[in-house]
């Protein structure tokens, strides 16, 4: 019995060996898987770490080419749409930018040249249009032939001709703008243009035979804050008139463009394309295509264009290949009123600037009959009672850019 006992016990002595020799063998067997997984784990995240960059790389790339392909999409369709929204747009950014002094790049830089091209045949000339022929009497005629045909335009006014005796600051004036300045002693009314997304002023004036144009004293050389030459000429309002030479926006106001008269002394050169805006010995303003000056009976006048209003009919609408700037015109009534029409712009908080169209329906509404454009972007402005009134976009706002001359009104305390 001792001795079978003896025998289990060496059985189970060699069992338990064995057991723990193979419970070793699993352990090391376990050992090795798990480090054999942990240094796969440590190669997948040292291959990971190593595709990061290149996986940030992948993203940022067609990041960027997707950001380009939409750029390039949206390019496309600004400059090759035919959809009317988009088409209209695009026309008013190039009529803008071409109709600028020094920002031709705007349209160059983004437009190829056919359409450019194409928008820019809209732009309107007027050629052969004249509004007021009837007024001109050739220069040789006597005075008292031409009174004849025409009694001078202030000879017909009545006495308060802006009805000025009814009408106060902040009332709607007859075209329904708010009333800024109601001069009865200078005979002068100032309202407020709010249309829209631009903005500007429209002065009245009672008597055209106060109204005249003021040149720079230093012709050729320089010319003048508009101020400056309200105080030469003892003038009480006035605004800005011809263009001149401007080279990038640098211009001193020295050389002006087309042929200018101050009371009858002349200064310029008479160019052909440009729209004659003058006043007759007999205060009518006679706008467009009259040719040469000598032959008529012109005391004032500048050159400029488009002509908005000719005889009563509207002679631009929209933008006419003019685009969005800062405005300048000047028109007349039936009646002799005159009328100087600025719309500030290039300024997204203020005014963005308008169409000639628009400056023509503006006038209209004042019942004018004859207008025209005077020089625009910068130089635009209104100057009355010692400051100019009106938001220009030049560097300093409150004296303007220098000017070759100006169309003024004589106050009437100067006699």
């Amino acid at each position: 019995m001792a001795e079978q006992n003896s025998v289990i016990t060496a059985e189970d002595k060699a069992q338990d060996i064995l057991s723990l020799e193979k419970a070793s063998i699993m352990r090391e067997k376990n050992s090795a898987g798990k480090n054999k997984k942990a240094s796969i784990k440590k190669s997948e995240k040292k291959i990971s770490s190593k595709n990061k960059p290149k996986r940030r790389k992948r993203k940022i790339f067609i990041t960027l080419s997707s950001i380009i392909g939409v750029i390039v999409c949206l390019y496309l369709i600004v400059a090759f749409s035919n959809i009317p929204f988009i088409a209209y747009w695009r026309g008013i950014w190039i009529e803008t930018a071409m109709t600028t002094g020094k920002h031709h790049w705007l349209a160059t830089a983004f437009f190829p040249k056919n359409t450019i091209d194409e928008v820019m045949k809209n732009y309107t000339t007027n050629s052969g249009v004249v509004g007021g022929n009837d007024q001109l009497v050739m220069a040789d005629e006597t005075r008292d032939a031409s009174n004849e045909k025409d009694e001078p335009a202030n000879e017909k006014r009545p006495d308060d001709i802006l009805g000025q005796k009814e009408i106060s600051v902040g009332d709607k004036d007859y075209a329904g703008n708010t009333v800024l300045v109601n001069d009865i002693e200078e005979g002068l009314i100032i309202s407020e243009i709010v249309k829209g997304s631009f903005r500007g002023q429209i002065m009245l004036i009672d008597d055209p035979s106060r109204v005249f144009v003021g040149q720079t004293q230093y012709q050729n050389n320089t010319g003048m804050r508009i101020l400056d030459m309200m105080e030469v000429y003892g003038a009480v309002a006035g605004i800005n008139a011809s263009g001149f030479n401007d080279p990038a926006g640098n211009g001193n106001g020295g050389t002006i463009v087309g042929l200018s008269c101050s009371e009858g002394n002349y200064w310029g050169s008479y160019l052909s394309g440009y729209s004659s805006i003058v006043l007759t010995t007999d205060d009518k303003l006679v706008v467009g295509d009259i040719g040469s000056w000598d032959q008529y009976n012109i005391r004032d006048g500048i050159q400029f264009y488009p002509v908005l209003i000719a005889d009563g009919i509207q002679q631009v609408t929209g933008s006419a290949g003019y685009g969005l700037q800062p405005r300048t015109a000047v028109g007349q009534r039936e009646d002799g009123v005159i009328a100087f029409l600025i719309i500030d712009g290039r300024d997204v908080t203020w005014s963005v600037g308008c169409t000639v169209g628009d400056l023509a329906e503006i006038l209209m509404d004042y019942n004018i009959v004859n207008a025209a454009c005077c020089d625009g972007g910068a130089s635009s402005c209104l100057a009355y009672g010692g400051e100019i009134t009106t938001k220009n976009c030049s560097w300093n706002p409150s004296i303007g850019r220098i000017l070759p001359n100006a169309f003024m009104v004589r106050s009437k305390k100067a006699g």
